[in-house]
């Protein structure tokens, strides 16, 4: 029988010098804008396929304004914008 101590090393995990789960939890989560939906009294974002109202928090980063093309957060203290891109293909001119 095996030392219990045995069973908690795995032989193929990499050594810790090629990172940590710590260096990995201090990196700021990225956030990415998905889609805006905008009503006649809310408006909501969709952030990491998370859907948030203004005030709401996500990966430490507040909501403080939806508009029409971007989302205004804040996170440790600054203010950032997040853009939906903008569309690869236009619409085609329709001609008569």
């Amino acid at each position: 029988m095996l030392p219990a101590s045995a069973y908690a090393l795995d032989p193929t995990r990499p050594p810790a010098a090629f990172g940590t789960a710590a260096a990995e939890r201090q990196a700021p989560a990225t956030l990415h804008l998905q889609a805006i939906f905008r009503g006649a009294q809310s408006a909501r974002a969709v952030l990491n396929g998370q859907s948030l109202r203004v005030g709401d928090t996500l990966a430490d980063a507040r909501v403080l304004a939806i508009n029409t093309n971007s989302v205004l957060i804040e996170r440790d203290g600054q203010q950032q914008t997040l853009r939906l891109v903008a569309p690869i293909i236009t619409p085609s001119q329709v001609r008569p």
